[in-house]
């Protein structure tokens, strides 16, 4: 799998030539760009699209804006993107979950990998398993016997069905062989909430939503989900290290681009991220976020997408996390 271990990270024809001139040349983009984001302002996911609208301006010389569209776990956003015109001003932050969209929905009104063209991946973000800083959870030996002695109490929230902070719940369970109770909510911060509030027991959150709690004394870390320690949190074992070998869960972040979009305007979108995810300082405010770098050209990202598809199908068919 090219990209899982990398934490640390023709032209358009004639016709087309003359409808839209501005693609063979340098002159892209010559008006602002819209990269949709399928999730809320102030989440996981917007924050890693703001940043790179912000590092695509610099470099650009026009505004390349978010434009939030949340809704059924980013496809509403992503539905809005394939209908869009494929002239490169309308981009999506594509995430983990139109990886684990595929499987977890019996019916799309688009295909992510016949719909759209890659232009590049640039972050991953660890999902942390968390409890109250109240709990009698100490460590991750007593959340894992806990689950092995009281079959079905142990609750995990998430943010929603088929998010990867349900699947990192529903991998662990089948890994470790646990029944666990899932707890669906509208997003991380009700969940969060009651976590602290002792309504239920545990989520493995997004690392950058779950941080300024665990930092702030609410939330108590346990272990992360990626295949290394993650940079924010060099404390906390991995999941994998704690007696899982192989066990990955995490949320991920790159571009793509509606399917005909000029290989001209992919290729210069794709190289601009590459410089931005390159970028020392990128780079440490990506980790600061409580992600890492995860530099994929165009191929990689594909067959990065491909890989995770691949991965999360059988969990979710396992786990019957399918929406109607």
């Amino acid at each position: 799998m090219i990209a899982r271990r990398q934490l640390f990270i023709a032209a358009a024809g004639v016709a087309a030539s003359h409808v839209l001139p501005s693609f063979a040349q340098d002159g892209y983009p010559i008006k602002p760009v819209r990269i949709v984001v399928g999730f809320p302002a102030g989440g996981t996911t917007d924050m890693i699209g703001r940043l790179v609208a912000k590092e695509l301006s610099a470099r650009q010389g026009q505004s390349f804006v978010v434009d939030n569209r949340p809704g059924a776990t980013g496809n509403i956003g992503t539905a809005s993107v394939a209908r869009a015109a494929p002239d490169g001003y309308t981009l999506l932050l594509t995430t983990a979950s139109n990886a684990t969209n595929v499987s977890a929905y019996r019916s799309l009104p688009f295909d992510i990998q016949k719909d759209f063209v890659p232009i590049a991946g640039f972050s991953i973000v660890p999902n942390v398993l968390v409890v109250s800083s109240s709990s009698p959870i100490k460590t991750f030996a007593d959340y894992l016997n806990f689950a092995r002695k009281n079959p079905g109490k142990l609750t995990f929230a998430s943010a929603s069905s088929g998010s990867s902070t349900h699947l990192a719940g529903e991998l662990f369970k089948t890994m470790a062989k646990v029944d666990m109770l899932h707890v669906p909510y509208p997003g991380s911060a009700p969940a969060i909430t009651d976590i602290m509030g002792g309504q239920v027991d545990s989520i493995f959150d997004n690392l950058p939503s779950a941080l300024p709690h665990i930092k702030g004394g609410k939330l108590r870390a346990l272990a992360v989900t990626s295949p290394a320690r993650a940079p924010a949190l060099p404390d906390i074992p991995t999941v994998a290290e704690l007696g899982f070998p192989g066990f990955e869960a995490y949320s991920w972040q790159g571009l793509m681009a509606p399917k005909g979009t000029p290989d001209t305007v992919v290729q210069k979108l794709s190289a601009a991220v590459s410089e931005i995810s390159s970028d020392p300082n990128v780079a440490a405010q990506i980790v600061r976020l409580g992600g890492a770098s995860n530099k994929l050209n165009a191929e990689d990202f594909r067959q990065f997408l491909k890989a995770e598809i691949d991965k999360w199908a059988p969990i979710i068919k396992k786990s019957g996390a399918i929406v109607e």
